[in-house]
């Protein structure tokens, strides 16, 4: 196999682990507690945005890794608020 070939598969390689951990961290929820330390925000401020629907809840009231990721790409504060999943 020639070195082209090697890195191609190696990219092919990468780009499916990569994917395979980013759905493996979608399913992961975390309580109020530990987004909010996660964030350095208090409880309270992680309670307000999940009132307000910037961050939407499982129906337990944890909160999804995918939601975060959501809540910081689109801006802590500039959110729009969603309902509640």
């Amino acid at each position: 196999m020639d070195k082209e070939s090697m890195q191609e598969i190696k990219a092919v390689v990468v780009s499916a682990l990569e994917e395979f951990f980013r759905k493996i961290n979608r399913d992961k929820t975390y309580t109020v507690n530990q987004i909010a330390k996660r964030l350095g925000v208090s409880h309270a401020t992680i309670t307000k945005r999940i009132r307000e629907g910037v961050i939407r809840t499982t129906s337990d009231g944890r909160i999804a890794e995918e939601e975060i990721e959501n809540y910081l790409r689109k801006g802590k504060k500039s959110a729009e608020p969603l309902p509640n999943l």
